[in-house]
């Protein structure tokens, strides 16, 4: 990501001699942000050397990465001149604006000249790195960022062809999470034999859920939330016409079975709180192919908190008490999304209203595979890359693809960092 200013371009000092452009800069109001953030670590880091307390320790290092990111910044922006006594007092600082004035100053020395040039080049190929490190610093952390995670996929629009593609993205980011060692394993999958009238004998997933366990794969694959559109020729057309079929992919976070009280299992104001008296549970004979414990044992769970009547059935386990974990796994990662993707959408229309800045939702169109075109767009980020075998294979393009999503939302959350500043300063001018 580069910082909102264009970049300065290299010159050739000589007769046709131009003016660079101004230097990268970053927003005000978020180099004001960090400023704030800065003095704060510099109060609790005075506050520490005379007693140690370990919240202001945690607090410190939490804040520690803006204030890096601002010193190297600040650092960057003025340059040290110590090779020539006619600029100024030795060892004064001068800022690159000043540099670029004396280039543009007719009587400026000759080797003077090549001395600022030198220094403008190289000061100002670090800034558009610095600039981005003080706004991913800024960015306030996921609270999700370090649990696993719980992909669910359904299909949507499309029939049998959306059933059949579902099973293709399962077995995508099950290779996915192979090749990066992310340990897996597939906590629900509904599926069925597609139409008879196909030649082929494929699977037709009405629903899957899929447990990264290991910790940070939320982080790692939250990008992946939303609708994704494939346009090829299903298996199950005799006509030999191009289908368009689609399905969600929805990205929650995992909790352990008992959150204790960092998370707050037992307080009513934490998100990943659920009152039983809110969840009506049904216990069912597990129905469909599945092996002898199929509709002979009351193993399925079914749970539907009554708020907002949202449903989670498993009956994958062969034991009751396991399905039941399952499921409430399943729900506690549901609700807590809910709940803070609630608070997100308040925010947003704050700041569509401030500044235009929209944000995209999970049942947004997100991703295109097209197999005519042995092509994968992403409609977030506009990546597009010609090689979908190695993306349904989990490989390196998919890799390419996920990234270019990750940096794209870094963009969108600076630009939300700027709108909230904006939105309070225009509170505080109002007072």
């Amino acid at each position: 990501m580069f910082c909102p200013i264009q970049q300065a371009k290299d010159y050739a000092y000589g007769p046709d001699l131009r003016a660079p452009k101004a230097a990268p800069k970053i927003s005000s109001s978020l180099i004001g942000r960090a400023q704030a953030i800065a003095a704060e670590h510099d109060h609790l880091t005075r506050q520490i050397q005379h007693e140690y307390n370990g919240q202001i320790a945690r607090k410190i290092g939490e804040l520690s990465p803006v204030t890096n990111a601002l010193k190297e910044w600040q650092s960057a922006d003025k340059v040290t001149w110590r090779r020539n006594p006619s600029l100024s007092k030795p060892n004064n600082f001068q800022s690159l604006t000043e540099l670029r004035q004396l280039l543009q100053d007719p009587s400026t020395d000759p080797e003077l000249r090549s001395l600022a040039s030198e220094e403008i080049e190289q000061t100002s190929s670090r800034l558009p790195n610095l600039c981005s490190a003080i706004q991913s610093s800024l960015i306030p952390p996921d609270p999700f960022a370090a649990l696993p995670c719980l992909l669910e996929i359904r299909p949507g629009a499309g029939g049998s062809e959306a059933g059949i593609f579902v099973g293709d993205l399962l077995r995508m980011y099950q290779a996915f999470c192979k090749r990066h060692s992310l340990h897996f394993n597939l906590v629900k999958l509904d599926s069925s034999t597609a139409s008879k009238s196909s030649k082929a004998n494929l699977e037709e997933v009405q629903e899957a859920i899929l447990e990264i366990a290991t910790p940070g794969a939320y982080d790692i694959l939250k990008c992946e939330a939303g609708v994704h559109r494939v346009q090829r020729v299903p298996a199950t057309e005799t006509q030999g016409r191009t289908h368009t079929s689609a399905a969600s992919v929805l990205v929650l976070p995992s909790f352990p079975d008992q959150g204790g009280e960092e998370l707050g299992f037992d307080d009513p104001n934490s998100d990943y709180y659920i009152s039983p008296s809110d969840v009506r549970t049904d216990v069912m004979r597990a129905r469909g192919a599945g092996g002898q414990h199929v509709n002979t044992t009351d193993s399925a769970i079914r749970l539907t908190h009554i708020p907002t009547s949202t449903v989670v059935a498993i009956q994958d386990g062969r034991s009751q008490h396991k399905n039941r974990q399952k499921a409430w796994k399943v729900l506690r990662a549901k609700i807590a999304q809910m709940r803070r993707e609630a608070r997100e959408e308040e925010k947003a229309k704050l700041r569509v209203s401030v500044v235009g800045v929209a944000r995209m939702g999970r049942g947004d169109k997100v991703r295109t595979y097209n197999w005519g075109q042995q092509r994968v767009t992403d409609h977030r980020s506009g990546c597009t890359v010609n090689s979908l075998d190695d993306v349904l294979e989990g490989g390196g393009s998919l890799d390419e693809v996920m990234e270019s999503v990750r940096e794209w939302q870094r963009e969108r959350d600076v630009e939300a960092l700027v709108a909230d500043e904006e939105a309070t300063a225009k509170r505080e001018k109002g007072k």
